[in-house]
């Protein structure tokens, strides 16, 4: 498991009660369609911030589906993205450990993180988390499966890469196994980045297979209360009727690959 890993599970567990009218930062604003960027004075940074996540926003909403959907995360319902000045004025605001890179909360519609050099922000901590809260709004909090958000959420900040195989395909676990799996406060490093990987592989296949219709309609079902198998189902009648069905398609392509 890489420094990365240990970075965004962090930001997963953590939850903050903090709001920008809780602490004394004197905070400006770059707003766009669907986010409110709180910044300290960076505004090109925040301009960047906000850019990027709109871009994100699109590719995700393609994904599951819903670029037709017309009501979500506009008005008030924007998410904000605060950007702190350090790391240390992130961590006492936030009361965030000090290695901590950021953090989401879907309960205040909030991405929170600091200044920071390179692209580590924008390129991996903030798609991830956008594809949290999108998925989580979406689907519900409550109903979305711990590989289901991850693997979305992993896809969405990877670029969409080739489905790896090889290592992968040697170690995955079988996918009722990984569908059933909780690894939030697993010790095993090996064990946890396969489940990561192997998750993001699956909803890439889906995706990069079926289209962004289909895994909308996955998600759906999933929102309106079907069980995991049975939503599959709906959305992939002749492709997934079976959790042992869709692990043999998606093997299928990989088995041969490198």
């Amino acid at each position: 498991m890489n420094g990365r890993f240990l970075i965004l599970t962090a930001i997963l567990a953590y939850s903050a009660s903090h709001s920008p009218a809780a602490d004394s930062t004197a905070w400006q604003k770059v707003s766009s369609t669907h986010f409110i960027v709180m910044h300290t004075g960076d505004e090109p940074l925040a301009k960047t911030v906000s850019e990027r996540a709109e871009s994100y926003y699109s590719t995700i909403a393609a994904d599951l589906g819903y670029t037709r959907y017309q009501n979500f995360w506009l008005w008030d319902n924007r998410v904000k993205i605060l950007i702190y000045p350090s790391a240390a004025a992130f961590s006492e605001a936030c009361d965030a450990p000090a290695w901590a890179a950021g953090r989401a909360s879907p309960q205040r519609h909030e991405i929170a993180s600091y200044r920071q050099s390179g692209e580590g922000f924008l390129s991996t901590l903030l798609p991830h988390e956008l594809a949290h809260l999108i998925l989580s709004d979406f689907i519900g909090e409550s109903r979305v499966p711990l590989w289901l958000t991850e693997g979305f959420s992993e896809w969405e900040q990877s670029g969409r890469p080739p489905p790896a195989a090889g290592g992968l395909m040697s170690r995955r676990f079988p996918l009722k196994t990984l569908f059933s799996m909780d690894i939030r406060r697993d010790t095993d490093r090996e064990r946890v980045s396969l489940f990561y990987a192997q998750s993001a592989s699956v909803v890439g296949f889906l995706i990069k297979t079926y289209g962004g219709d289909s895994f909308g309609s996955f998600c759906r079902a999933l929102r309106d209360g079907k069980d995991l198998a049975a939503a599959l189902a709906s959305a992939y009648p002749h492709d997934a009727p079976s959790l042992d069905t869709l692990e043999q398609k998606w093997l299928s392509p990989r088995t041969t690959g490198p």
